[in-house]
């Protein structure tokens, strides 16, 4: 800014002296406070005054050079206005004020700000005051609804209670309904029988009425007529109490059968329920991780099945041991009765000879003679029938035995012992009963008023009862009741039960004693009893088929005495499904089972299976009976129920059901729609089979199904060629073990069996491998083998193992290959309808396959967890209860 032209054109006023023109300059521009146009006034005063401080005038001009730049700063104005235009630097206190003026600004705003966020902060302070309020009474308007929940809680329970008391009373109800009806139906059955005898009684007893009747007038006075004469002394003979006992015995088994009948009744009822129980289990598909969802719901569901059954396994054993009882009392009086008839033959007097033909014919004529001298023509009462002239020799002869003898059931022999049972000394005041036919200690014969005082002996530790042994003559009682053209004798008598049986037999029938106690005892102590040597029975269609169903039978009674008088037909698909759940029960063992708990053959397995369902002794027989004859009778029908009948009889191994339900898997995985699909599944289940045996097999298949195609058919064909012992897989290991065999041509020892398998079959399942050969060891014990196996079984064996080791991989590739073979063939024009290889079988049916019995395995096994499970905490819990 040029300072010096502004003060040229202000000198051109007039005034007196610098001084007072720059003083009123200096007041004209107001207050001394500092302002852009106050300093360029005081920078303009400096300049004047400069020039005229002489030698000052430099110092002057250096401190208003630093007095400029201290005022100063390096920023810019100007101005365009018409009085002056100017571009200036801006003093430091206008910058401080602009400075001072933004952050008043910025203070102000934020002041109103901060009124705005006070505002809105105790608007939101009473929002907050006021959902406090609002919570607290939310609380407790939830505390209020958790009260009314839990009460509610409580009276569902209650309910619950109720309503399960109810449902059992129901069934309970239901059981009682049940029997009771059962009861008015043998009593309504009874009752007819009974009105049918009474009338048979009434119209054979109206010809003694009449004989009576007539005897009665014979001795009335008629005048007129001799009654000087006398007839002979006649008394009854013992065929009419004989008569009368046979009648009984009939009776008493008649009701026998109808009990039977119930019983089986009972047992088909429990077999349907398990049906539906089974069917239950193999629709479902269990997880074992705890750790899904899923989890616990199925351990739910599992636990309800379980009481399902663990309630109808209760009410069948209960339904079984009144029926035992009934059967035991009817049976018991059965052979009171027989005793009985065995006594009266034996006492029977001799019975004179017939007269002959003349002494007839005098007898004839002295009658003529006597109604000549003028007796009564009065015909002979037909009371005399079946009477005899008096023998003078047998005057003395009761006919009337005394039926005392029935009262011995009621008797009872009593022993004592001093040393914990291992010594017995009877009863001093023991004594010989007539009645009864035996020593006896109590029987209705001794006890004379209503008391009786025993003394027992000095330290007595233990009291043995025994009943009175029943004692028939069963070479007499056959001749007596199968008299032939007797038909008051045509009953069956059962077997003998005071036969003598060899110590083989007995040993073998120990096991029947043993399987009441299933529930007590492990596996081993169940099954310790069997015999391990039996009787080979020879016969067979095939040349390696050596065994006939009569080794079931034979095996059978070698087992039990119990005979299956009225036997239960189970149909063809209940056949089937109790051997789907035996082979799962086998599944699961060999997976399971502990090596402590021994090798059993599969025979010995399936009466063990059948303890394991039935639960009672005599029921395991009858319906291991019913099931051996449903085999033995479908086996011509059925080739699932003719190998299982072969694997029984030691003709096939065990390995050959889990081989089939194996191969199952596999035929279930394709889609079977062409003949031709089997030859591409023989190429990959039979890899190591050439052109020429493929071809072979292709053309058996062709032939065996009639040129269709279906899961059904590949899986009979195959049960076909294992029976026919013409499987690949089995001829092909057999001659590879062969050499292996080095002690003895055709049998292999475990040892030698196990450096077979290594070099054949390297990575094989070891428990499988050593379970499965002691299974076919134990079963070669009924052919008298000890320790070692037949090759042809070690096959089976070795097949198995070796089909195990590979099913991953035929599993992941058999249907793709199967289908691509099949585009292959027809992309190739080697398949036409008119060759007729396209002709599909009949809708399928499902098979027996290793996924789905071992799917019901792990379900049986679950529940079977889920029963153990819950019983151990009821008996914790009824142990705390008890320390209580």
């Amino acid at each position: 800014m040029d300072y010096k032209s502004e003060s040229k054109g202000s000198t051109s006023r007039e005034a007196n002296s610098l001084a007072t023109k720059y003083e009123v300059l200096l007041l004209e521009q107001g207050a001394a406070r500092p302002s852009p146009e106050r300093m360029v006034l005081v920078f303009q005063v400096l300049d004047d005054l400069r020039s005229h401080l002489g030698i000052f005038c430099q110092v002057i001009g250096m401190v208003r050079d630093e007095m400029f730049d201290a005022v100063y700063s390096e920023q810019y104005t100007g101005s365009k206005s018409t009085k002056s235009s100017y571009i200036q630097r801006i003093p430091y206190f206008s910058l401080v004020k602009s400075v001072y003026d933004e952050r008043h600004e910025v203070a102000e705003e934020l002041r109103e700000q901060l009124d705005v966020i006070k505002k809105r902060l105790f608007d939101k302070h009473k929002q907050y005051e006021d959902a406090q309020d609002t919570i607290a009474e939310l609380k407790k308007e939830i505390s209020g609804l958790k009260e009314t929940i839990e009460e509610l809680e409580q009276d569902l329970n209650r309910s619950h209670a109720a309503h399960h008391r109810l449902e059992q009373e129901m069934l309970e109800e239901k059981e009682k309904t049940v029997m009771t009806e059962h009861s008015l139906k043998c009593d309504i059955t009874e009752c007819k029988e009974d009105l049918r005898d009474a009338q048979t009684e009434i119209s054979y007893l109206k010809t003694f009425k009449k004989g009576y009747d007539d005897l009665y007038e014979a001795f009335q006075y008629h005048p007129g007529s001799d009654q000087s004469s006398h007839g002979k002394w006649k008394e009854p003979v013992i065929a009419t109490k004989r008569a009368h006992l046979i009648s009984n015995i009939q009776s008493a088994m008649k009701i026998e059968g109808q009990i039977l009948t119930v019983q089986n009744s009972i047992i088909e009822e429990f077999d349907k329920f398990m049906e539906d129980h089974k069917t239950e289990l193999a629709n479902r598909h269990y997880t074992e991780n705890p750790n899904e969802p899923s989890y616990y719901r199925q351990e739910a569901d599992v636990e309800r099945a379980d009481q399902e059954l663990w309630t109808i396994q209760e009410r069948f054993k209960k339904s079984i041991d009144d029926m035992n009882t009934e059967l035991d009392l009817i049976r018991q009086h059965t052979v009171m009765l027989q005793e009985q008839l065995q006594h009266l033959e034996e006492n029977k007097p001799e019975v004179r000879p017939s007269k002959t033909r003349e002494e007839k014919a005098k007898a004839s004529q002295a009658k003529e003679k006597v109604i000549e001298n003028g007796r009564p023509n009065t015909r002979e009462s037909v009371l005399s029938a079946g009477l005899e002239e008096k023998d003078p020799e047998d005057s003395m002869a009761d006919p009337f035995i005394p039926q005392e003898r029935v009262f011995s059931k009621y008797g009872a022999m009593m022993y004592t012992s001093s040393n914990n049972g291992k010594n017995w000394h009877e009863f001093q005041d023991a004594k010989y009963c007539p009645s009864c036919g035996e020593k006896t200690m109590l029987c209705p014969h001794k006890v004379g008023g209503q008391e009786q005082l025993v003394k027992l002996p000095i330290n007595c530790t233990h009291i043995k009862i025994m009943r009175p042994k029943v004692r028939i003559n069963q070479t007499l009682m056959e001749s007596i009741l199968h008299k032939p053209g007797t038909p008051e004798s045509s009953i069956d008598l059962p077997p003998s039960r005071g036969s003598s049986a060899s110590a083989a037999t007995k040993k073998l029938r120990g096991m029947a004693s043993i399987m009441g106690k299933i529930g007590a005892g492990t596996r081993a102590e169940i099954l310790s009893n069997l015999s391990t040597t039996r009787t080979p029975v020879g016969g067979g269609s095939e040349a390696h088929m050596v065994h006939s169903m009569q080794r079931l039978w034979d095996d059978f009674k070698e087992r039990t005495a119990i005979e299956r008088s009225i036997p239960r037909q189970l149909s063809l698909n209940r056949t089937l499904s109790l051997i789907e759940q035996f082979y799962a029960f086998n599944i699961w063992q060999d997976e399971t089972a502990h090596d402590e708990e021994g090798f059993y053959s599969v025979l010995d397995n399936l009466y063990y299976y059948m303890s394991e369902r039935y639960m009672k002794e005599d029921v395991t027989y009858l319906a291991t009976n019913d099931l051996l004859s449903a085999v033995v009778e479908n086996s011509t029908g059925n080739k699932t129920i003719q190998v299982f009948g072969h694997i029984l009889v030691g003709n096939l191994d065990g390995a050959c059901f889990r081989y089939i339900l194996l191969m199952s898997d596999f035929i279930n995985l394709v889609d079977w729609k062409e003949v031709e699909d089997f030859r591409a599944f023989v190429e990959i289940v039979y890899p190591f089979l050439p052109e020429d045996d493929l071809e072979t097999l292709q053309m058996g298949y062709t032939s065996f199904s009639e040129n269709k195609i279906s899961k059904n058919r590949v899986c009979e064909f195959l049960m076909y060629i294992i029976l026919k012992y013409r499987e690949p897989r089995f001829q092909d290991m057999e001659n590879r073990l062969i050499q292996f065999s080095v002690k003895e041509t055709g049998q292999m020892d475990e040892q030698e069996f196990n450096e077979a398998v290594e070099n054949l079959v390297p990575v094989c399942n070891e428990r499988s491998r050593k379970r499965l050969f002691w299974e076919a060891e134990a079963h070669g014990q009924m052919d008298a083998m000890q320790n070692v196996v037949p090759v042809m079984r070690l096959a089976q064996i070795a097949s198995f193992l070796a089909l195990l080791q590979i099913a991953p991989v035929i599993k992941e590739s058999v249907a793709d290959k199967v289908a691509k073979a099949r585009a292959k063939a027809i992309a190739a024009g080697e398949k036409l309808p008119a060759k007729g290889g396209t002709t599909q079988g009949s809708t399928d049916a499902n098979i027996m396959s290793w996924s789905g019995v071992r799917n019901l395995a792990v379900s049986v096994a679950r529940r079977k967890q889920s029963r153990k499970r819950r019983e151990q905490e009821d008996a914790e819990e009824s142990e705390l209860y008890s320390t209580y």
